[in-house]
């Protein structure tokens, strides 16, 4: 499997993230899934409602018209990114509940201090079990 990103949808990604330390950052990527490769077209910045620095959670109406206003325009919410601030990238258990009902995405996950981002690392899950996922950025 591999995540398809631009450098330019990573930049704003890594901002996200830092504005919001001292708490988990939450978006959405929208693009096109072909095969074992996702594709991003576009982010959506969405709001922690939990205002948190180990949990994250967003609107669901938010998250219902992300995903229409998607589909209206042929493409699909192919995953989710959030930080982990002051942590490494890494698939946390609250993380995996959710995946377990979001298995079909990606999830982009970034660990961080207050004044960068420290690394990024991909992850789907299939018949339950977390698996990397390749991160590739373009341009």
């Amino acid at each position: 499997m591999k995540l398809r990103i631009k450098s330019s949808d990573i930049k704003k990604i890594d901002a996200h993230a830092l504005e919001s330390f001292p708490y988990e950052c939450v978006g959405l990527m929208i693009g096109t899934l072909n095969k074992d490769e996702f594709e991003v077209r576009e982010i959506v910045k969405a709001k922690n409602t939990l205002d948190s620095p180990v949990a994250f959670e967003t609107d669901p109406q938010f998250v219902y018209q992300v995903h229409k206003d998607a589909e209206k325009r042929g493409l699909q919410l192919v995953g989710v990114y959030h930080s982990h601030p002051n942590l490494h990238a890494f698939v946390s258990s609250r993380d995996a509940d959710f995946m377990k009902y979001w298995s079909h995405l990606a999830w982009l996950i970034l660990g961080l201090s207050r004044d960068r981002v420290l690394e990024r690392r991909a992850f789907t899950m299939k018949e339950g079990k977390v698996h990397d996922v390749e991160l590739e950025i373009l341009g």
